[in-house]
This record gives C-alpha cells, structure tokens and sequence, in this order.
C-alpha cells in the first residue's frame, strides 16, 4: 500500500509541475539571458489566423523570416535580435494590420500584447548587460526592415504576421526541458 502511495504522489508532482509549465511559460535560454515564453499559446493563437494569413499574402516568393537567417544568429545575439524583431512587430507590423475580420483584429491584439509582455522580460536582460547586439544581428534585423518596406503597408503587415510561424518555431528551439 505505501509504494502505490508513493506511486500515486509522485504522478501527481509531475502532473502538478506539467501543468506549472503550462502556466507559466517555457524557460527560454537565449544566451546569457532567460525568459518565460508561453510558446504554446502564441502557436494556439497564430493557428485562429494563419489560413487567412497565408492565403491574403499577394507576395509569397518573398520571405521576412528565413530560418536559415534566424539558425545563423549566434545564440549571444538570439536575445537582441529577438528583443529589436519583436519591437519591429509592435510599431509596424500590428500598427499597421487593418482587417475586417474580428477574429482577426482580436488575435493580432492578444499576439501583440504577448509580444509586449516578452519585451518587458527581454528589458530586464538588456538592463543587466544580457542582451548585446552584435553587427551581424543588426545587419539581420535591417535586411527583414528593408524587405518589409519595399512592400505596401498592409501587404508587408500579412506577410509578417503570417509568417509567425517561423518565429515561434525559432524560439521554441531555445526551450531547454
């Protein structure tokens, strides 16, 4: 009776830490510097929007986020690149997202505001020195600028957004169990 008791009580502790996890993010090492990121949610979110995304890309032999651009960063630039791409999403790309679908303008609201919350953490490592720029990420983050720029507004909003996947992709590389 008292190995099914220890049994049981330790199913539960895995059950009760799975479900911390859940709540509180993956521990996302980018560097030298750590946030909680709620992957799993920015994917649940981006999935409500992605077909129509992908769909209202008038521009798809052009890309933003390249994976193999982004697999290149050194993992001492992963945090300020990710910190610069993320601020390039909130002043541009959601400013700039007009849609008539509420769904739509609902989900790019909370991915948005996601994106804030990560800027608040990645603040943090930035203020301790954690979170330095090197030439090459910046050079990286110019050459995504550039390429939106020479797209019209809303053109250059859905393709961004719509390439959201390959961002969450890149931080979900960085989760360490």
């Amino acid at each position: 009776m008292k190995d099914l008791f220890i049994i049981y009580s330790m199913f539960v502790c895995i059950m009760l830490c799975g479900l911390w996890d859940k709540a509180h993010g993956r521990r996302l090492h980018l560097g030298s510097c750590k946030v909680n990121i709620h992957t799993h949610e920015l994917r649940h979110h981006f999935q409500h929007i992605r077909h129509g995304m992908i769909s209202g890309d008038d521009h798809k032999g052009i890309r933003l986020l390249r994976k193999d651009v982004m697999n290149s960063l050194q993992a001492t630039d992963s945090c300020c690149f990710l910190r610069q791409l993320l601020h390039f999403y909130m002043d541009k790309v959601f400013i700039s997202y007009t849609s008539s679908q509420s769904l739509h303008r609902r989900t790019t609201s909370v991915l948005a505001n996601s994106f804030l919350s990560i800027t608040k953490d990645l603040r943090v490592c930035h203020a301790n020195a954690h979170c330095e720029c090197s030439e090459d990420a910046r050079l990286k983050l110019t050459s995504i600028q550039t390429t939106y720029d020479k797209l019209d507004q809303a053109a250059g909003a859905v393709k961004a957004i719509g390439e959201l996947d390959s961002l969450i992709e890149w931080l979900e590389s960085f989760q360490h169990h």
